[in-house]
């Protein structure tokens, strides 16, 4: 499967921001008056990213994300993209800090489950320093709980995180502690 990439991100972030779930530029860009100014940073990163940029300017009516429209006049979404890879938070001289949040909300959203996967990982060594102490045993621990032997074996034993979910992780974390 192909990593999310930070342009279908925004095509996906503009259409749930949006009062009527589209993407179309123009409609988008008359949602802005109507009160949606969430929508302004991702909506002049999307026209960025599909070219649009021009377009957005024609059809922009709020005062406001006409001059946001402008911000990188002269840039491609290649540069803007860049510069926010490498921009700090605690640095927003050229660079306005509801882009930053964008960019990171893309890259929350990219590292979902690497993340998640970290955090298994993390309780799977919590639950079997706990188990160790108790000494319950695997076998004990999914027979109580009426969970898959293979997979339940495979994440504490082996540290497979992809065959148990967060329900399964806390329901086996919770078993060990009590």
């Amino acid at each position: 499967m192909r990593e999310l990439s930070f342009k279908g991100f925004l095509r996906q972030y503009v259409k749930e921001l949006s009062y009527c779930g589209t993407n179309n530029i123009r409609q988008l860009a008359k949602e802005v008056p109507n009160g949606n100014y969430r929508l302004v940073e991702p909506l002049v990163l999307y026209a960025l990213s599909t070219n649009k940029d021009g377009y957005l300017q024609r059809v922009a009516e709020d005062s406001f994300l006409l001059s946001e429209s402008f911000r990188f006049y002269d840039m491609n979404f290649c540069d803007v993209t860049n510069l926010l890879e490498k921009k700090n938070i605690n640095n927003t001289d050229s660079m306005p800090f509801n882009y930053i949040k964008a960019y990171q909300s893309f890259v929350l959203f990219r590292d979902k489950q690497k993340n998640q996967n970290h955090s298994k990982t993390l309780r799977r060594n919590r639950i079997n320093k706990l188990r160790l102490q108790k000494n319950i045993s695997i076998y004990r621990i999914y027979t109580d709980l009426k969970l898959n032997h293979g997979n339940v074996h495979n994440y504490l034993k082996n540290g497979n995180v992809s065959g148990v979910g967060w329900n399964t992780v806390n329901q086996i974390l919770e078993y060990v502690k009590t």
